[in-house]
C-alpha cells in the first residue's frame, strides 16, 4: 500500500492543475462543464482523504482513537469514491448529449436515481456495521468481503453507461460513441485489476489520467471559450445544438443581437466595448443559474448571445425576456462613458420553427433584420407564418434561383414632361416572381443583393434588358427621349463597367443620349476616385445622368456640383414638406438652387391631382419650375407589353 502513495500524490498534483487551468480558462460554464469541475473537485477532496489514511496508518502508532480517525478518513475516501464515479457517469451522458434525455425518461431516471444512491447508503450503513474493513494491531488495513458489494455497485454503473452508449449510438456521432464506449471498458479493466490485485494502488493516477485526457481532448477551453467575452465559443454552441437536436430534445434558444456595436466601437473602442461584453456575459449567467437553467452562455461572434434552455415553460421564458429587457434598457458606464444597448432579442424553438441544426444557425444570423424593431423581445413563431417574415427568412434561396433560372423581369413607370405634356420617357425598376411565394418586395431582394455582392447581377440584368427594348422595333415606335436605369454602388466600382455598356449599346444599335444612369448620394461617395472616374467615361459616350433619392439623407451640395449630373430626383419624403407652411421655403430654396446650378428637377412620388396640378402650374416658384414628374398618381410600374399600351393609347 506504501509503495503506491506517490502514485496518489501525483494524482492530487494533476487534478489541482487540472482545477487552476479550468478555472482561468473558462469561468462561465453550461452543466457539462460544471460536471467537469465537479469531477474535478470530488477527486481532489477523495484523493486528500485516501493520503491521509494512509499517513496515519504508516506513520502513526496504533491505539483506539487513531484507528477511529482513520476510520473515518476511509468512509470518507469510500463516499467521496462512489460521487466521483457517480459525477463522471454524468458528465459523460452530459457531453455525449445523452444526459437531458434521461432526465425526461422517468424510467432511466429511476435507473440512475437507484444506481447512485445504492452504494451511498451501502457505505453510509457500513459506518454502523462495519463489515467492509478494518484495521489491524500492525496498522494495516484489509478489506473482507462485503466491500466486494461496493465494488459490484461501481461495476453496474460503468456496465450501464457502456449499454446506454451502445443502445443510443444511432442519435450520437462516431466520435461521441468512440469515446463513450472506450472510457467504460478501461474503467472496468481498472477495477478488475484492483479487485484481483487490491495491493496495487494505481486507480486515482489513471482516474487523474482519464481526465487530464478529457480536458486536452473534449473540453479544450480555448476552442470552447470565446476569450473576449468569456462566454462559450460559436463552436461548442454548434455542438451542443447538434447533440440537442439528435436526440430530438426541445430547447429554446434565447438569441441576443447587439444592433449598434458600430457606434459602441467607435465611442468607446474594442477594448473596452469587449470589457463591457464581459459584463453582460456574467449577467447572462448569473440568469442562468438565478433560473434554474443549466446552460451555457454562447457568444456566436459578431455581437451576439445565445442562451439555449430546457424544459422551461412559456411563462418561464417571458419572464427571463422581461427581466432581459429591462437589464438592456439600463444605461451602462464604461470609463465614465455612458453607453446604451440596442439589442434585438428573440426566442426561436427547435424543432418546432425550425427543424435542422443548419437553419437554427442560419435564423440566428439574421433574425434581426426579420423582427419589428419595437425594442421588446419576440418569439419566432409570432413571426413564421406572416408571408413578408417568411420571404425574408427564404430570401437566400429565393435570390439564387432567380438568378439561376432568370426570374426577374423590368417595369417601366413614366416620367410626365411638365413643358411638353407628354410621357416621353420612363423609369426602368426590376421586379421579382418566384414560383414559390409569389411577388418579392423589391426592398427584400435589393436589399440582400447588396449586402451579398450579387447586386451587380440584377444590375447588368437590367441595363441589358433596357437596351434591348430601346433597340427593338416597339422600343424605337415609342420614340422616347431615354429610360433611366439605376447604377449601384458595387456597379459604380467595377472596373469594366463602362466597356460593359458600351458593348450593350452597340450590340442594340441604341443612342448613348438614350439611356440616362441614375446614382444616389451614397453611391457617389464610395471610392469617389474610382466612381467619378467611370462617370466621367460615360458622359464622355453622350450618357447623362440624374441623382436619385436626393433629400434621403445628408445631401452633400458639394457633389452635386462636382459630379455631371443633368438631373437631380427629389425623393417623395423629401417633397412631403411642401404640406407643412414651416418648411415649404425649404422646398422652394432646394429648387431655385439647383436651378441656379443648371441642374433639371425630377420630382418624385406624385401620388395626388393637387399635388401634380402644385407641380405642374409652378405654384411653389414660377418662375424656377420643375420639368418632370414621376408617380402614382400617373401611372404605377409597368410590365413592358402594358408600358408600351399606356404611351400609344
Amino acid at each position: 500500500m506504501n509503495d503506491y502513495l506517490m502514485f496518489d500524490i501525483t494524482a492530487l498534483l494533476i487534478f489541482l492543475t487540472l482545477m487552476v487551468s479550468n478555472l482561468s480558462k473558462n469561468k462561465v460554464k453550461g452543466r457539462t462543464g460544471q460536471l467537469y469541475d465537479a469531477l474535478l473537485v470530488w477527486s481532489c477532496i477523495m484523493i486528500v482523504f485516501r493520503v491521509a489514511y494512509q499517513i496515519i496508518l504508516r506513520h502513526c502508532p496504533y491505539s483506539p482513537a487513531i484507528v477511529t480517525v482513520a476510520k473515518v478518513f476511509v468512509y470518507l475516501t469510500l463516499l467521496f469514491r462512489t460521487f466521483v464515479y457517480c459525477v463522471g457517469l454524468l458528465f459523460i451522458f452530459s457531453s455525449t448529449g445523452l444526459l437531458p434525455l434521461f432526465l425526461r425518461n422517468e424510467t432511466l431516471k429511476i435507473i440512475l436515481i437507484l444506481l447512485f444512491n445504492i452504494p451511498i447508503l451501502y457505505v453510509l450503513m457500513d459506518v454502523v456495521r462495519n463489515i467492509m474493513f478494518e484495521i489491524t494491531p500492525q496498522m494495516e488495513l484489509i478489506t473482507l468481503p462485503p466491500m466486494m458489494v461496493l465494488e459490484i455497485c461501481i461495476l453496474v454503473q460503468l456496465f450501464f453507461g457502456f449499454v446506454m452508449i451502445l443502445w443510443y449510438r444511432k442519435v450520437l456521432t462516431k466520435t461521441q460513441v468512440s469515446y463513450g464506449v472506450s472510457l467504460f471498458p478501461l474503467n472496468g479493466l481498472l477495477f478488475a485489476i484492483q479487485i484481483l490485485y487490491p495491493q496495487i494502488q494505481i486507480e486515482m493516477f489513471v482516474l487523474a489520467i482519464t481526465c487530464y485526457l478529457i480536458f486536452a481532448t473534449i473540453q479544450r477551453p480555448e476552442l470552447l471559450m470565446n476569450s473576449q467575452t468569456l462566454a462559450q465559443s460559436s463552436i461548442a454552441f454548434e455542438n451542443e445544438l447538434k447533440k440537442a437536436m439528435r436526440i430530438n430534445l426541445d430547447v429554446k434558444v434565447i438569441f441576443i443581437k447587439i444592433v449598434n456595436y458600430k457606434h459602441i466601437n467607435m465611442y468607446i473602442g474594442t477594448e473596452s466595448f469587449y470589457s463591457l461584453l464581459k459584463k453582460v456575459t456574467f449577467y447572462l449567467h448569473n440568469l442562468s443559474v438565478k433560473n434554474k437553467l443549466h446552460a451555457s452562455i454562447y457568444y456566436l461572434n459578431d455581437y451576439l448571445y445565445a442562451l439555449p434552455t430546457e424544459g422551461q415553460s412559456d411563462e418561464s421564458i417571458n419572464k427571463i425576456l422581461n427581466t432581459l429587457e429591462k437589464y438592456f434598457s439600463q444605461t451602462f458606464f464604461v470609463e465614465n462613458a455612458k453607453i446604451n444597448i440596442a439589442t434585438r432579442i428573440c426566442v426561436i424553438r427547435t424543432p418546432e420553427d425550425v427543424t435542422s441544426y443548419e437553419n437554427m444557425l442560419y435564423v440566428s444570423r439574421i433574425f434581426h433584420r426579420l423582427i419589428e424593431n419595437t425594442g421588446v423581445p419576440q418569439w419566432y413563431r409570432d413571426y413564421s407564418s406572416d408571408k413578408n417574415f417568411i420571404i425574408k427568412n427564404n430570401i437566400e434561396k429565393i435570390l439564387e434561383r432567380a438568378i439561376e433560372e432568370k426570374r426577374f423581369d423590368v417595369y417601366y413607370q413614366p416620367i410626365y414632361n411638365v413643358k411638353t405634356k407628354e410621357f416621353s420617357s420612363a423609369e426602368a425598376l426590376v421586379r421579382l416572381n418566384d414560383e414559390e411565394f409569389g411577388n418579392i418586395p423589391p426592398s427584400m431582394f435589393i436589399n440582400f443583393a447588396e449586402r451579398t455582392n450579387k447586386i451587380h447581377i440584377i444590375g447588368d440584368f437590367v441595363l441589358e434588358k433596357v437596351c434591348e427594348f430601346l433597340g427593338s422595333k416597339e422600343g424605337q415606335k415609342l420614340k422616347l427621349d431615354y429610360i433611366e436605369v439605376n447604377l449601384s454602388v458595387a456597379q459604380c466600382l467595377e472596373s469594366d463597367i463602362v466597356e460593359k455598356i458600351r458593348g450593350w449599346l452597340e450590340a442594340y444599335n441604341i443612342k448613348p443620349e438614350q439611356l440616362r444612369l441614375e446614382i444616389t448620394e451614397n453611391a457617389a461617395s464610395f471610392n469617389p476616385v474610382v466612381v467619378e472616374k467611370n462617370i466621367s467615361q460615360l458622359k464622355q459616350m453622350g450618357i447623362n445622368f440624374a441623382l436619385d433619392d436626393y433629400g434621403t439623407g445628408y445631401s452633400n451640395i458639394k457633389k452635386v456640383v462636382s459630379l455631371p449630373f443633368d438631373v437631380v430626383k427629389l425623393n417623395k419624403t423629401f417633397v412631403d414638406e411642401v404640406d407643412d407652411p414651416d418648411k415649404i421655403n425649404i422646398v422652394k430654396d432646394t429648387i431655385h438652387m439647383l436651378k441656379s446650378l443648371g441642374k433639371e428637377i425630377l420630382i418624385e412620388g406624385i401620388e395626388t391631382q393637387e399635388r401634380a396640378e402644385l407641380f405642374k402650374k409652378y405654384k411653389i416658384d414660377k418662375k424656377n419650375g420643375c420639368e418632370y414628374l414621376q408617380g402614382f398618381y400617373f401611372s404605377r410600374p409597368l410590365p413592358q407589353s402594358e408600358f408600351v399600351k399606356f404611351l400609344t393609347m
